[in-house]
């Protein structure tokens, strides 16, 4: 069953990497050829594992060692993959190639220090006790470590900025990453228990717990949305404005290309202007109705940059983009469940004629905002 089921992992993994980097909606591309190989490599790794579970590791050193060695890359492919997710205008540099550092040193190790000789995987760095011994492979799980909590630092991050430029971000938060985050920690922890106390029904759990992961990744990696499904010509703005730590200034891009940005405050009467035509927009036109609204293309209505559409409701609603559009949607809602078009609507329907894409997002803004659900507001208020 183990080796059917090694087989079965690298095999399904071989594809999705295929899937990954010749995505069929070619969304987030860079970021899909990254995430792709890393699945590439969990594929090669189950290679390993097969030579392992058949004995064939010593009569394959050479592609034993080549497989050792690839597992190297799997920390730095996801965590560079998850970088291109969350930033825009991320490109690679020279500085992204330390993270592959550790692979070349264990390349270098078994190519010069231990040419001809059994990988140096299985090699005891120091003994912990008289059961337990720390060997060249375990330093895998300690390197992972490191990287999931980075990942899941920045995925947060990603999160909570998306509410500066987005009114609807249940798509596009990348949540189904931070779930397959926490299934691959699952993965370092069984790796941990391996090198330290092997205990036997996790060690047992190993490849079911990876199958799990690659049929996760598999699904929602497909079904996916872009994350920054805008203008070419406002991408280095949006990038600005995620990555703007002082709300209390605003960043103007100058004419010059790639020039870099020079800040510029609005001026009272600049501020005092748009807020009032920025309440017409909401007031009058209903603006917030749009579900997929979204921070440029309110300063296109405007006439302003994204930086300066960024720093007006900053310094008129005191709030992010993502709270100040769903404030209005609140209240719309709250008029809605007031009235007789309760009769005609259920909560998603109301939901989304509010402006909400989600009955989910709906409830939980809805009770945040006004302290109890939609359906309980409606039985108090209805006329």
């Amino acid at each position: 069953m183990n080796s059917f089921l090694v087989c079965f992992i690298s095999g399904a993994s071989f594809l999705l990497s295929f899937l990954l980097f010749f995505h069929p909606f070619q969304q987030n591309i860079k970021a899909n050829r990254w995430l792709g190989f890393f699945v590439f490599i969990v594929g090669c790794a189950f290679i390993g594992s097969y030579l392992i579970l058949t004995d064939t590791a010593s009569a394959n050193n050479f592609l034993f060692k080549v497989l050792n060695s690839l597992q190297f890359l799997l920390a730095p492919s996801s965590y560079i993959s998850i970088l291109y997710f969350v930033k825009p205008t991320k490109v690679f540099r020279k500085i992204d190639g330390l993270h592959f550092l550790p692979f070349l040193i264990y390349v270098a190790a078994e190519t010069i220090w231990n040419p001809g000789k059994e990988s140096i995987s299985t090699l005891t760095l120091f003994a912990i006790n008289n059961n337990a011994s720390i060997l060249v492979r375990n330093i895998l799980p300690l390197i992972a470590l490191v990287y999931l909590i980075k990942c899941y630092f920045i995925l947060q991050k990603h999160k909570a900025n998306l509410k500066r430029i987005s009114s609807s971000i249940s798509q596009i938060s990348l949540d189904w990453l931070l779930q397959f985050l926490f299934i691959l920690s699952i993965t370092v922890v069984i790796w941990i228990n391996d090198a330290l106390f092997e205990l036997p029904y996790l060690t047992e759990a190993t490849n079911f717990v990876y199958a799990i992961a690659i049929f996760f990744l598999a699904y929602f990696s497909i079904k996916q949305k872009a994350i920054f499904v805008f203008k070419e010509k406002d991408i280095n703005q949006i990038s600005d404005v995620l990555e703007q730590e002082d709300h209390n200034t605003d960043v103007t891009i100058s004419p010059v290309a790639d020039a870099k940005p020079k800040l510029k405050r609005l001026s009272a009467e600049q501020i005092a202007d748009l807020s009032t035509r920025l309440s017409s927009l909401m007031e009058t036109e209903k603006l917030f109705l749009k579900n997929d609204l979204n921070l440029p293309a309110v300063a296109e209505r405007l006439g302003i940059s994204i930086h300066e559409a960024s720093f007006l409701i900053n310094e008129t609603g005191k709030d992010n983009f993502y709270t100040f559009i769903n404030k209005y949607r609140v209240e719309e809602a709250k008029r809605l469940l007031a009235s007789d078009k309760m009769d005609e609507l259920n909560i998603v329907g109301i939901a989304f004629a509010s402006g909400f894409n989600s009955k989910t997002t709906f409830n939980t803004t809805f009770k945040k905002m006004v302290g109890v659900s939609p359906s309980q507001y409606s039985k108090e208020h209805r006329k």
